[in-house]
């Protein structure tokens, strides 16, 4: 059972973002991520990539392969941040700071979290 909610939570997550954040989200945007969930997920499983206190991915280990999915990724992100910043009356990086404090409550244990100070830790 904790496998299957490990698993259902990135899931989660990003249907409770896009719900709140329908406004902000293109059908486009909002596809793209989708699709891209189980490869994040994947890379964040093995170690790869991680979130970061921006609200952006970022890589523990480098991964020239797995480049241009986080880029894709983290351009979605900050376009939505950007869309959410003046309907919440805050600064787009705000809106970033925001999500990442809630990633980082609902990340599992051992997915790789990096502080605002910039050093990475497993939770």
């Amino acid at each position: 059972m904790k496998n299957k909610r490990r698993v259902l939570k990135p899931f989660l997550v990003i249907s409770l973002v896009c719900a709140c954040a329908s406004i902000a989200f293109s059908a486009g945007e909002k596809e793209r991520m989708l699709q891209r969930i189980p490869e994040i997920k994947a890379l964040k499983d093995s170690g790869v990539i991680g979130e970061q206190a921006n609200g952006l991915l970022g890589f523990v280990k480098s991964s020239p392969a797995a480049q241009s999915l986080v880029d894709a990724e983290n351009k979605d992100r900050k376009t939505v941040y950007e869309d959410l910043a003046p309907k919440l009356g805050v600064s787009a990086a705000k809106v970033a700071e925001r999500r990442a404090l809630q990633i980082a409550e609902q990340a599992s244990s051992g997915d790789w979290l990096r502080n605002a100070a910039g050093t990475w830790y497993q939770k």
